[in-house]
């Protein structure tokens, strides 16, 4: 069917036998997922049983690339990790940007199925010509930055590198995949890697992915280049990254702050986007083929960390590492932020679950005896420091938090109210409470408490005559921004490049010499977002996990813009939700 995008091919990686195989990929399967997530999702489905123990040789690791990976479309480099997460239970995709994804791509083949489980710690080397395997004894315990070091060295640095760190390695719940300065970060993909005893993979290749219509091509990404140069997101995050959000957020009300005690905070400016640049940016930072460059390379100005550079702090990991846990420090934030990068765990995670445990600590849940001695206290950034090196070793008290917050508090009597995640997936910096349709987005979202996939409602805030505080009309919306959020995922586009969503087709036509219109890629997403859906229930899940923490539903928010308010109307968003994809009032998608 496709004439462009995919080589039609994949590996699969027998990691018991150290073999390998090249598999034909259908053109019904393009045809019906598209790429990247659609396709990891249909084939993590096809080829897993369920209820199978995430972190055991059976669960597979899919990565896959989409149509316009390779081709220097503007933001094509980004695809998918899909596995089940050992932190939640549910399916996870989890994509990642940098420049990892076009070098698979140039491999000439579309994506990796990882299967079974090394004897030994291994890495793996895929070119043009296969796959090689590795022993890795000699990088156990290396963070990912001396990871890639070394692997570079030993190929002449003619690779790219996507990487665990220690966390993988010691199968922390919510470990990251690392490539460079990006990350596969969420629901525990590096956790994946880790119980394979696959510490890394190197790709590399010079193959010319193929496009279906070169000129039309061309011609569609001008269009593209030109809306980008005159809209003022594309301006904003050149300016400030996505941490410019933090202002926007906190004024709005839905700021997580102290594990979501409250929704605003008077120093929040301190590690808002506009002060990082001013005073921590050494440079901006582009994604391969990206011409956003949204990222800030940052330095820590001060403290025991003085000179050390990281990427970021992007949004999410600015709130919460930073008013999350009150700290409005901006080196201690970098600072932390460049300690999760480098032992490879989840920074929205992490920040989650030592936020819970200092709200444990402050209300007398835990104790010193509890914590190895460690007064968890609110704003103490060193303790942060501590935490985060524990988790990812796992010791003392960080075997605890390591285990994410549903486990944690699951062993906290009287915490459950204030446990933040949502299917066990830790939620996203924004308070549901300041935007109902928020909530409804993290309940339903395939993976547990992320924004993304469900729908990213906190533009509502940029919607005029839009009210915030009501659940009629969220369904519809929610739907519509999943699906456009869903197409970016399936073709391998980057959110933040602000590509117009009705472009995306005709990109996809001249790339692949197919005849898609909105409907059509609508129709995939949807049939992407039914097949997660049915890979849920088939692990346990119904409608009665799609719901917030207690604290969004009970407690009202104490301050801000939106005080006096709790999130409204669940229920009904649910059943508007449901009905409006089609699904039966339980959210059983029925038959694809």
């Amino acid at each position: 069917m496709s004439k462009g995008g995919f080589f039609g091919r994949y590996i699969i990686v027998d990691l018991d036998t150290k073999t390998w195989q090249v598999e034909s990929l259908p053109d019904d399967i393009i045809r019906d997922y598209l790429g990247a997530r659609g396709i990891g999702t249909k084939l993590l489905y096809d080829l897993q049983e369920g209820k199978i123990d995430p972190l055991s040789p059976g669960n597979h690791l899919i990565i896959f690339t989409g149509p316009f990976n390779g081709t220097n479309a503007p933001g094509s480099s980004r695809m998918t990790f899909t596995t089940k997460s050992p932190l939640s239970n549910t399916i996870n995709t989890s994509s990642i940007g940098g420049s990892f994804p076009n070098a698979l791509k140039r491999t000439g083949f579309d994506g990796l199925v990882i299967r079974g489980r090394a004897e030994d710690t291994t890495w793996i080397e895929v070119t043009p010509e296969g796959v090689l395997f590795h022993a890795a004894e000699a990088l156990r315990g290396l963070k990912t930055s001396e990871t890639e070091k070394a692997i570079k060295e030993e190929l002449g640095g003619k690779c790219r590198v996507a990487c665990i760190g220690p966390a993988g390695e010691n199968q922390v719940r919510y470990a990251a995949v690392v490539s460079e300065t990006r990350t596969a970060g969420r629901g525990g993909a590096g956790t994946v890697m880790g119980s394979k005893k696959l510490k890394a993979i190197a790709v590399s290749g010079k193959e010319k992915v193929p496009i279906a219509d070169k000129e039309a091509f061309d011609a569609t990404v001008e269009k593209i280049r030109a809306d980008q140069d005159e809209n003022p997101s594309v301006m904003g995050m050149q300016m400030n990254g996505t941490a410019g959000l933090v202002s926007v957020v906190n004024v709005m009300g839905g700021l997580p702050t102290k594990n979501f005690q409250s929704g605003t905070w008077e120093e929040a400016e301190e590690v808002s986007g506009s002060s990082i640049a001013e005073h921590s940016k050494v440079k901006s930072f582009a994604c391969q083929s990206c011409p956003v460059g949204c990222g800030v390379i940052a330095e820590v100005k001060k403290g025991r960390f003085a000179g050390t550079l990281v990427e970021g702090p992007e949004y999410e990991t600015a709130v919460m590492l930073g008013p999350n846990l009150y700290i409005s420090d901006r080196d201690a934030v970098c600072a932390a932020n460049f300690l999760c990068d480098e032992y490879g765990l989840d920074t929205i995670s992490t920040g989650n679950v030592i936020g819970f445990a200092m709200e444990c600590f402050e209300k007398g849940l835990l104790s010193e005896k509890d914590t190895d001695g460690i007064p968890l206290n609110w704003g103490d950034s060193e303790v942060v420091y501590t935490l985060i090196e524990k988790i990812a070793l796992k010791e003392g008290f960080g075997r605890r938090l390591a285990e994410g917050v549903a486990r944690l508090s699951a062993d906290i009597p009287g915490s459950e109210s204030f446990a933040m995640h949502v299917k066990g997936l830790e939620l996203a910096a924004y308070d549901p409470r300041a935007v109902y349709g928020q909530g409804l987005s993290y309940a339903i979202a395939p993976r547990g408490g992320e924004h993304g996939r469900g729908g990213y409602m906190i533009v509502e805030f940029f919607m005029p005559d839009v009210d915030l505080y009501t659940h009629e009309g969220k369904a519809a919306r929610a739907i519509g921004l999943a699906e456009d959020a869903g197409i970016q995922d399936l073709v391998g586009l980057c959110t933040f490049n602000m590509v117009s969503i009705p472009l995306i087709p005709e990109l996809a036509n001249a790339v692949m010499g197919t005849e898609y219109g909105d409907k059509e890629v609508r129709d995939i997403t949807r049939r992407v977002v039914a097949l997660e859906r049915k890979f849920n229930i088939r692990e346990g899940f119904t409608r009665k996990d799609d719901t917030l923490p207690r604290r969004l539903l009970e407690e009202p928010l104490p301050d801000g813009m939106a005080v006096g308010h709790k999130v409204e109307g669940l229920d009904a968003m649910l059943d508007d939700y449901f009905a409006q994809r089609g699904w039966d009032r339980e959210g059983n998608p029925g038959e694809i």
